[in-house]
């Protein structure tokens, strides 16, 4: 089976990029899978992490805009260019992307089986105005979580199937006195928020850490913050860390209080190397990996004090401790690459 996958770019490093190309390497080993990959804009077909040698590379070598109006004004010659090389390829399934990705398959005169990967909850979207009729077009949506398949009412086929996480490297072990965040500091984040509930958990539980790893745009607030408060001597701000695996390995708990997710990796990862979990009931990841109160505490959006509630009684209570870090351990086995690439190639046996 040829699978073709299509992204404007693949060279910057970011979450997805990592993810289509870790999902690409894993096709490409799979017996009776041929797989492609078509980038969109000049000099931006150099892949940012590993790319197996198995997989197929080909860009439409199309200049990249450098505004929104040039953007519109490039879709013509993309489409025309893209339907020729799709012609050419013959693949017996595209995968689109993103903003461009909802346009060539809306537009596209190609008429071979088309899918549409949702990697941000739709609802969120920068861009939900092109996926009306993208989501009519295509032959099946493949969203993260439930909650955002649930918006995609006109397409013929929504299915769900999340993303994998590898193995990490670094033995499971009972972390010490440390909590961790991990993830841009950003709005949707809402490290702000977090900052705030550990000032109410330090001073209930003296002695104890909050590890951010991370950066964006809110970090030079997010120290103003951790100033003002008074609290520099349990927060330390790493930044961009390399050795997250390390970090997992130090922390007791993974705390996120973000006002959105689409399928929190980082969440997952905690659950795998061990970690108990707080997050806060966001649309719409959390919710689809946590069990409130099994494999970890889901509370609700906004209720701060039953956030630093479900804190506490994990720092309180090692049998909870316990309980919960073998249930989230089991959990992450759903999420593991061989688990979800065999859904994948369920999928693609079913067209």
């Amino acid at each position: 089976m040829k699978l073709l996958y299509v992204i404007e770019h693949i060279s910057t490093v970011g979450g997805l990029e990592r993810i289509i190309i870790e999902k690409m390497n894993a096709m490409a080993a799979e017996d009776g899978f041929e797989v492609m990959l078509m980038t969109i804009w000049q000099d931006e077909d150099r892949p940012a992490f590993p790319l197996d040698k198995r997989v197929r590379q080909v860009c439409l070598d199309v200049k990249r805009p450098k505004s929104g109006l040039g953007w519109l004004a490039a879709i013509p010659r993309v489409l025309y260019i893209y339907n020729n090389k799709v012609r050419a390829i013959g693949p017996d399934a595209v995968v689109h992307f993103r903003a461009m990705g909802a346009v060539l398959a809306a537009f596209s005169s190609w008429k071979g089986f088309t899918v549409f990967e949702a990697h941000t909850a739709r609802q969120h979207s920068n861009h939900r105005w092109l996926y009306p009729l993208m989501e009519c077009r295509v032959d099946a949506v493949v969203c993260l979580t439930n909650g955002d398949a649930a918006n995609y009412t006109r397409a013929k086929r929504v299915e769900v199937i999340p993303n994998f996480v590898g193995t990490l490297l670094t033995p499971l072990c009972e972390g010490g006195r440390r909590c961790l965040f991990v993830g841009r500091l950003c709005p949707e984040k809402d490290p702000l928020r977090l900052v705030s509930l550990w000032k109410c958990i330090v001073a209930r539980h003296p002695g104890w850490q909050l590890d951010i790893c991370g950066e964006g745009e809110l970090e030079t607030e997010v120290r103003a913050e951790v100033e003002r408060m008074g609290i520099g001597d349990s927060v330390v701000l790493h930044g961009q860390v390399s050795d997250i695996a390390g970090m997992y390995a130090k922390s007791a708990m993974l705390l996120l209080c973000s006002r959105t997710e689409g399928l929190p990796m980082v969440l997952i990862e905690a659950m795998r190397s061990g970690l108990h979990v707080v997050s806060t009931d966001c649309p719409y990841g959390p919710a689809d990996i946590i069990r409130n109160g099994e494999n970890g505490f889901l509370v609700p959006q906004d209720d701060d004090d039953a956030f630093v509630r479900s804190v506490s009684a994990l720092i309180e209570d090692g049998q909870l401790r316990e309980r919960m870090g073998r249930n989230a351990k089991d959990t992450s086995v759903r999420y593991s690459k061989h688990n979800v690439i065999e859904i994948w190639k369920r999928f693609w046996f079913s067209i």
